[in-house]
């Protein structure tokens, strides 16, 4: 238990330091409460060894500054440890949800195929897909150039009505 004397002589380093103590917090860390709070945190590691430290005041001072500048680095290092996994976290659930969102798209793309008039398809994979010409197309179905034309609006027209909630 600590003597009355040992509580004033606490209470006297407090007043005479903590104003220094939280401006190099504040000027390192730019954030009034955690300066605050890191200033706290070092007096109570003070109070907590103070019967172990000697009374000379300049290595109290030198104590307190050391631990101080130890909590600020923790709380660096605590921050971008915790920062790094949020950022990790967020592209995860940003990859996740685009991910989701491609098999949504990609499903949705399958089920239109499905619904499509089988010539129109054929037209329309053969133009998209393969790469075909208009007139490569009609040369090899024996059709018109207009009809493979017809066909592929038909289709962007399903493709568009069908995907407007992505577009």
């Amino acid at each position: 238990m600590l003597s009355r004397k040992k509580k004033e002589q606490f209470s006297v380093l407090y007043d005479r330091h903590y104003r220094r103590l939280y401006n190099y917090a504040y000027k390192v860390l730019k954030e009034k409460e955690i300066a605050e709070e890191l200033v706290q945190e070092s007096f109570i590691k003070l109070w907590q060894k103070i019967d172990s430290i000697s009374t000379v005041e300049r290595s109290i001072e030198s104590y307190l500054i050391t631990v101080l500048k130890n909590k600020i680095i923790d709380h660096h290092r605590k921050n971008n440890t915790k920062n790094k996994h949020l950022n990790l976290y967020a592209l995860n659930q940003d990859s996740q949800q685009e991910m989701n969102q491609a098999w949504e798209l990609s499903d949705q793309i399958q089920s239109i195929y499905a619904s499509m008039n089988q010539k129109t398809l054929e037209i329309f994979r053969l133009s998209r897909e393969q790469g075909l010409s208009y007139k490569e197309i009609a040369s090899q179905k024996n059709i018109s150039i207009k009809t493979v034309e017809l066909h592929i609006s038909k289709a962007l027209s399903i493709f568009r009505e069908q995907l407007k909630n992505y577009l």
